[in-house]
């Protein structure tokens, strides 16, 4: 597995690309909850830790198989 800002558009591993859509799922559903209880700044946090995580997964790829 390879990691770096030169990986961005070469394809995910499939097993970080669901961890990361999972974290997404997460901080969205958790992030709606907290604006909706009147946390408008912590909400927007949550939101932006998720969008971090997201990009951060793209930064992953994986090696080609040698022979």
């Amino acid at each position: 597995m390879k990691f770096g800002l030169s990986q961005y558009w070469a394809p995910t591993p499939k097993n970080i690309r669901k961890i990361a859509d999972s974290v997404v799922a997460a901080t969205t559903f958790s992030g709606s909850v907290t604006v909706l209880n009147g946390y408008a700044l912590a909400g927007t946090v949550i939101f932006i830790l998720g969008f971090v995580a997201k990009f951060v997964s793209n930064l992953f790829s994986e090696e080609p198989p040698t022979t």
